[in-house]
């Protein structure tokens, strides 16, 4: 039997192969049909060959911006990418399925986070210090599995019509070092770059602002293109979203309350400056 997208034998996956080693038995597939070695196709695509072995042997998940080249390098198509968004999509969490469809959606949010960077603003480092702290018994490949979908989500905020982003983070998450200094100090630059971007704003609540209405936990405020409110809200083990009118204008009270208890958006980023030079 044959794939009719590639014309290759069909692969099917058997227990123990996991989605990343199967996407990279498929770059392996395309990058010996076009001809091309390892070093070959990393020149092109200004990568080291190490990193297409890790990758075609699912040892480091692809970025989308290596996944693209590939896919214009080998003349695929777009088949690549197709198969990493088929791919992506199972990797959610169930719980989390939701949260990811609004976010695509949304052409506003307004988030606040107590404890880590949104994801939508995590480096891959970051993201993958996070993860491991959060799953102590996942392997390897799982981890890189989460941080792979993690980085996908990012695609929204360069594509032409970003929503726009609005973030209230607790002076904690900026103080916490996932990963080390180096992790961190790299995290906070990458904050530092997203402010400089029209659709999204930053600010830092310090802790000097004392109690304020986000003890409860994160929180996001989505605005549908058919201007349809709904709220997100975690715990521990889970999230949920609803739109009933009493709890969007919960949130939207508590969201514009630790607005105005944060400091400027000028000031937020002078702050991130600051503790990237400690």
């Amino acid at each position: 039997m044959t794939s009719k997208t590639s014309g290759k034998p069909a692969t099917a996956t058997v227990p123990g192969t996991t989605a990343l080693a199967y996407w990279g038995d498929e770059l392996r597939f395309y990058r010996e049909q076009a001809g091309l070695t390892q070093e070959r196709l990393g020149r092109a695509i200004h990568l080291s060959p190490s990193m297409i072995a890790m990758v075609e042997t699912g040892r480091r998940a692809p970025r989308i911006e290596f996944i693209k080249a590939c896919d214009q390098v080998l003349n695929t198509n777009g088949a690549l990418t197709r198969l990493w968004k088929r791919i992506i999509k199972h990797s959610y969490l169930e719980w989390f399925r939701p949260f990811v469809e609004v976010e695509s959606e949304a052409t506003e949010m307004l988030k606040y986070e107590p404890q880590a960077v949104p994801g939508l603003l995590q480096t891959e480092d970051y993201a993958r210090a996070q993860l491991r702290a959060g799953r102590p018994r996942d392997t390897d490949e799982e981890i890189e599995k989460h941080v792979a979908a993690r980085m996908s989500r990012q695609e929204i905020l360069t594509r032409n019509d970003p929503p726009f982003m609005w973030v209230v983070l607790d002076e904690a998450v900026l103080r916490r070092p996932f990963g080390g200094v180096d992790v961190m100090r790299d995290q906070l630059a990458r904050l530092v770059h997203a402010s400089e971007f029209s659709h999204v704003m930053l600010q830092v609540l310090p802790f000097a602002a004392g109690a304020h209405p986000g003890t409860s936990g994160p929180m996001t405020l989505f605005t549908l293109p058919d201007e349809t409110m709904l709220v997100y809200a975690e715990a521990f083990g889970g999230g949920h979203i609803t739109g009933l009118p009493e709890e969007i204008a919960k949130c939207r009270i508590a969201l514009d309350l630790l607005r105005a208890c944060a400091l400027p958006p000028d000031d937020s980023v002078r702050m991130l400056a600051d503790l990237i030079g400690e």
